[in-house]
């Protein structure tokens, strides 16, 4: 049975809060909160910067984020994003669909004490943890509590910001024992997000791996809660409404470098996936994609 991390977080809303802890440098600003929904959080940054580190845990949404040496993540609901003060990043979400996550921001001098001492890992700027109700409920609890300390308890707060991180760090470890396999279903969620147009037989897919395709349509379930031909059709949907927001093509023409029969087709499968025909979507969406350019 799946359980979904926000059914244990009720009356999820946008709040953030800030306190003032003393460092070297003088009093300065942590904060911490949950960000929900759009328009809160920008769907697109291009090269953006900022002075301080932040840490935030996916709870709803997809995107990607490629950071000031070019790499390039998805993130998804269980990843954990990591932006670094002065370091250039970029980022897209989907428009289309709704986004929470939990997030810390530190100030420049702590930031520099944890990275000096370990805390913070900086190999990489996205990585999985995986969704975790209980982890979920932590942070609920965390938000909660530092919005409610006092001047006097910001250490306990402090601390408890450390053990956070730290555990989120432990998370990802903790999955390096089945790593060869995750890297293996990633592998595949890869190959089925490319070349669209092409009719793409899982057969092949599971061969491609080194695996059975029984094993393969077991294991990606496993790992992704639903089924590699659901995932490529779901796959295709994003990058259709990616493409009907992003690029000014003919919609017919989008629907063919997608691989859908005819615009006919994609019409009738696009609407019945987003209640919306592909003109109205571009119609509603187009419109506040160009202002966040």
């Amino acid at each position: 049975m799946n359980v979904d991390p926000l059914a244990s977080l009720p009356n999820l809303n946008r709040e953030v809060h800030h306190r003032f802890v003393e460092t070297a440098s003088g009093r300065e600003l942590i904060s911490a909160g949950f960000n929900v929904g759009l328009p809160e959080l920008q769907t697109r940054k291009k090269d953006a910067t900022q002075p301080d580190y932040s840490i935030s845990y996916v709870l709803e949404g997809e995107g990607q984020f490629e950071d000031d040496k070019g790499r390039s993540y998805r993130f998804h609901p269980g990843s954990v994003v990591q932006r670094y003060p002065d370091c250039r990043y970029s980022i897209h979400r989907l428009e289309s669909f709704s986004h929470s996550e939990f997030f810390i921001v530190l100030p420049r001098s702590i930031y520099d004490s944890f990275d000096r001492t370990g805390i913070i890992q900086r190999d990489y700027s996205v990585f999985d943890t995986g969704l975790d109700p209980l982890f979920a409920n932590r942070l609920s609890s965390f938000v909660r509590d530092f919005r409610n300390s006092s001047d006097g308890e910001l250490r306990s707060a402090l601390m408890e910001t450390i053990s956070l991180i730290v555990d989120c760090f432990k998370r990802d470890r903790s999955q390096e024992a089945d790593s060869d396999e995750a890297r293996l279903i990633e592998r595949a969620c890869q190959l089925l997000s490319e070349n669209f147009a092409a009719k793409l037989k899982l057969e092949e897919i599971a061969a491609t791996l080194g695996i059975s395709y029984e094993s393969f349509r077991k294991k990606f379930r496993q790992r992704k809660n639903i089924s590699p031909a659901q995932f490529r059709i779901q796959k295709r949907l994003e990058q259709a409404m990616a493409l009907l927001i992003e690029d000014k093509a003919p919609i017919k023409e989008i629907a063919f470098d997608l691989g859908y029969a005819n615009s006919a087709n994609f019409n009738k499968l696009f609407q019945k996936a987003t209640g919306q025909s592909p003109a109205a979507f571009r119609a509603e969406h187009r419109q506040r994609f160009e202002s966040n350019r």
